[in-house]
């Protein structure tokens, strides 16, 4: 815990002793096929990359109970992976789920993470727009301490503020901000990589108009992978071309597990297509 005694940083390797952070989360949709997707995918480039660690921001609001919604909860991408399947469907069961369960997930696949949470002597808290700058300096000073290759996951309720105006008014502990994302833009190393969650919840802001606004604002090294099916995508945001390149490969292979969905057509990829020696034009 830092000397404000507002944040601490639980570092996990796998199979080490270490403190456990109990908080319950927002538990709206923790469990369901949004999260199944999310977890799975984040173990897949994980373990398909040499020596790459996962720091974890979650942004973790007040909890409420569990909405269930049919839409959610079809599982249909991410089942290859058992274990994480068997726990996703488990946390949905349940009224309120804690933070630990993401923790104890990471650390059994053998993943080195370090989280980011909020706290107020000793005693979790969550997070919330008035807390939001020192939050994301101390996330930021965090990853510069890193010595080895880390992909930076931040976990908003819904996602960034880029392309939005009206719902983020009312709800800013939801999004992470778009002066947020460069901060951490700008300091990511050579071979770097940073991705955060965005719910697609309007129907109005079409894929085509929403990656316009993810390259005005974050340049070209960004790439959207979702599963419109479920309204989930999640933007990464890479230092280098070749981080880029490498990484998309994987995403790829990633998603060609599940061309076999009746409905393979809604996971989609957006980015700068791949040429042998580089980008090609949109």
């Amino acid at each position: 815990m830092n000397g404000r005694g507002l944040f601490q940083f639980i570092g996990f390797g796998s199979g080490n002793g270490c403190p456990i952070l109990k908080s319950n989360m927002n538990s709206k949709y923790i469990g369901n096929s949004l999260d199944l997707m999310k977890f799975d995918l984040l173990t897949f480039l994980i373990k398909q990359s040499d020596g790459l660690g996962l720091f974890y921001v979650p942004m973790l609001t007040e909890p409420k109970p569990k909405e269930r919604n049919p839409k959610y909860e079809t599982f249909e991408v991410g089942p290859l992976n058992e274990p994480l399947l068997k726990l996703m469907k488990k946390e949905y069961a349940k009224e309120y789920s804690d933070i630990k369960t993401v923790k104890k997930y990471f650390i059994n696949s053998g993943i080195h993470l370090s989280m980011l949470a909020p706290m107020d002597n000793k005693k979790a808290m969550y997070f919330e727009d008035g807390n939001r700058k020192g939050y994301f300096t101390e996330a930021i000073n965090h990853y510069k301490s890193l010595v080895n290759p880390t992909l930076v996951y931040i976990d908003p309720d819904v996602g960034s503020d880029i392309g939005i105006s009206r719902r983020f008014r009312s709800n800013r502990s939801k999004y992470i901000m778009k002066h947020e994302l460069i901060a951490f833009q700008q300091i990511l190393r050579k071979d770097g990589m940073l991705c955060y969650f965005q719910h697609l919840g309007d129907s109005n802001y079409p894929i085509t108009e929403r990656m316009k606004d993810l390259h005005k604002a974050l340049g070209d090294l960004v790439l959207f992978v979702a599963y419109t099916r479920i309204q989930a995508a999640f933007i990464f945001i890479f230092s280098d071309e070749r981080a880029y390149r490498d990484k998309r490969i994987l995403i790829e292979q990633y998603c060609k597990q599940y061309d076999h969905l009746k409905h393979k057509d809604r996971i989609v990829i957006q980015g700068k297509p791949l040429q042998p020696g580089g980008f090609s034009a949109l």
